[in-house]
Formats: C-alpha cells, structure tokens, sequence
C-alpha cells in the first residue's frame, strides 16, 4: 500500500481534508502533518508540527518534517503553500521519495512591490530553484499564470508541471438561497486583512458611492492574519474606515450565511493568490463578483458572465463597476445563477479531489 505524508497547516485543515479522504477512499495509506496542531485527527495518524513564526522556528519544522519522514518513509510527501513546499523541501533534500507541492498562490514574494520584495526574492531564489527542480518533484498549480511565471523564470521543470484549478469548495454548505430583498442592498468584501487583498481599494469605492448618494451598504468580513508583512492590524483596519460607510465585521464564523445574506461581492485583490477561496465560496452562493483582472481572480470570474473584472488599485473602476450591479438587479440575478453553474462545473471539491489524485498517478 503506498503512503502519503501531508503537510497542512492546522489553520486550513479543513479545507485541506477533503485531498486526504479522497486518497485514503483509493487505498492510500494517510499521516497528516499538522502545523501548529495540537490534537489528533481521529480518521488518520497525525503528527503534530511547530508553527513557524521565525527563522529560528522555521529551522525547527525543517528538523522535524525530516524526522517525520525519515520515520513515516512516505512514497509521497505532498504539502500546500509556496512557504511548506521550501520548508518540506529542504527538509527532504536527498531523500528518495516523491514530493509535490501545491502552490496555492505566489503571494508576496512574486507579487510583493517594492525593495524588500526583491531582496527577498533575490535572497531565496537559488534555494527555491534548488528544492523545487530537485529529484522527484512535482507541483501542482491553481492558476496558469502562475505556473507559467514559475516555468519561465526556471523555477520547475516544464514537465513536472501541473494545473488544477483552485482548491475547490464543498458546494452541499452552500445552498442556492436567491438574492435577498434588501431595502438598502449590501456589498461584502470577505477577505483576511492583507493591504494587497485591495482593502483600501474597496473602502475608497465606498466612499465613492456614498459621495454620489448611491443606496447601498459596506461591509468588510474578516480577521486578522499574522506571517505576512502587509498584515493590517486591527487598529490600522479601524483606522482605515473611519469617516467611511463601510463596517468592519471582524472574523466570521459562518461564512457561507453571511455571502448569501449579500446582494454583491467584491474583491478588489491583487495579491499572488492561486485562486482566492472567498471567490469560490462566493461563486458556490450564487452571488454575481467583482473582482480584479489579476491572476488567480480573473479564474473564478469571467468578465460580465458571473461578474465584472476591473483593473487593479483602481477605485474608480471599482465604484463604477459596483453601480453598474447595483443599478441592475436582473444582470445581478443572472450573474449569481452563472456563478453558482461555474462552481458545479468547475470547482466542485469532489473534482479537485479526482484531478489531484490523478497527479500523484502522473507524477515523475
């Protein structure tokens, strides 16, 4: 029976589970590494790892994923994020088996501006080139900008190379509940706080609209977020809608209510993401999206089919294309039933789970 060691970090097990139930239904045999985990996981073998939160803890995981593999003897170690595959690269370095690595996104050290982008770029690139061209090595791409960027840059080798599209969504939490009748119509941008998510951008817009006595209501749904540079903290985040119509509702619990509770979504990213999970979730609610010609997002929204695309770090373009949709309510309707049809067709969790596996049966 071939195994499989992953590595997840404890704070998206849940949406990394459905891969590890998917091979475990074919006859893998599963460990989970979990990263910053505490607990077992009762239907698989878990092996709790540090959280890194510094170099010194990041060389602390390196040790431990290596002792974990070493004992566990995987046929396949396949981990998620551009910063574990490093990690799990290095900690595998010269070991036989089978690696993959799913880069949900490039984030900040690909799509970072300024001079501490770049130093860190130019810093870890040769590392980077080392543990993701070594031997046995295969990743696994959510948008196909990224995973050409990745190809060009000689980042992996052409042929160890594969696309499937996003991380999927488990369209059975999310019912087809039509858009609500509200008096005063509510946009929601859900994102975690990262300035490159497009948080000012939205709030900007807002601002916008209300200047132009646009009827409408403003809210931003999401916590705080640590390990990122361009992290805002609840206090910049206060800060940043004062004297604005836009709310912030802090961390939600229940997502898929509050995107069914919205009129319209946006997200004004232009962050290095795979393919943003609020973006799936708000196709999989059947809301129509506006969202950004950038990678990874123009993916889960195709311009004036299930949403708007606009251009990045424009508020203009944003306000404009957000009363396009609020003066619209049938385009809305139509848009939010098209959306709903491309998470079925396309983002369905149970057909990631199936190109996933098809990899590891592809894999070189």
């Amino acid at each position: 029976m071939s195994k499989i060691l992953y590595i997840f970090d404890a704070a998206d097990l849940q949406s990394r589970l459905p891969i590890a139930y998917g091979a475990k239904k074919k006859g893998y045999n599963v460990t989970i590494g979990l990263i910053g985990g505490d607990k077992s996981l009762g239907d698989f073998k878990t092996i709790n790892l540090p959280k890194p939160s510094g170099a010194l803890n990041s060389l602390s995981l390196i040790s431990a994923v290596r002792k974990a593999t070493k004992h566990e003897k995987p046929n396949i170690l396949h981990a998620v994020t551009l910063k574990y595959a490093f990690i799990c690269g290095l900690s595998s370095l010269f070991l036989k088996h089978k690696k993959i690595y799913t880069m949900a996104g490039l984030g900040y050290l690909f799509y970072g501006t300024g001079i501490k982008a770049a130093l860190l770029q130019m810093l870890l690139s040769p590392l980077l080139i080392l543990v993701l061209r070594s031997r046995n090595t295969n990743l696994i791409f959510q948008n196909p900008d990224d995973m050409e960027l990745m190809k060009t840059q000689g980042y992996v080798r052409k042929d160890h190379a594969f696309l499937v599209r996003g991380s999927g969504v488990d369209l059975e939490k999310f019912n087809t509940t039509p858009e609500p009748q509200n008096e005063t119509p509510l946009v929601l941008m859900p994102t975690r706080l990262v300035h490159e998510k497009g948080i000012d951008i939205f709030i900007e817009a807002a601002k916008i609209l209300k200047n132009k006595g646009i009827n409408a209501k403003f809210q931003i749904a999401g916590g705080e977020t640590t390990h990122n540079p361009k992290a805002i903290s609840a206090a910049q985040m206060k800060t940043m809608i004062k004297d604005s119509p836009v709310q912030w509702l802090g961390r939600v619990e229940d997502m898929p209510a509050l995107l069914v509770s919205a009129n319209l979504i946006v997200y004004p990213s232009h962050y290095g993401e795979g393919i943003p999970r609020v973006l799936l979730e708000s196709c999989a609610a059947g809301r129509a999206i506006i969202t950004t010609d950038h990678p990874g997002c123009r993916e889960a929204v195709a311009h004036n089919e299930n949403g708007i695309l606009v251009p990045i770090k424009n508020p203009q373009a944003t306000a404009d294309a957000i009363q396009i949709l609020l003066n619209d309510e049938n385009k809305r309707h139509s848009m939010g039933k098209n959306s709903r049809a491309r998470a079925e067709s396309e983002f369905d969790i149970n057909l990631i789970v199936k190109k996933t596996l098809a990899v590891y049966n592809s894999c070189r």
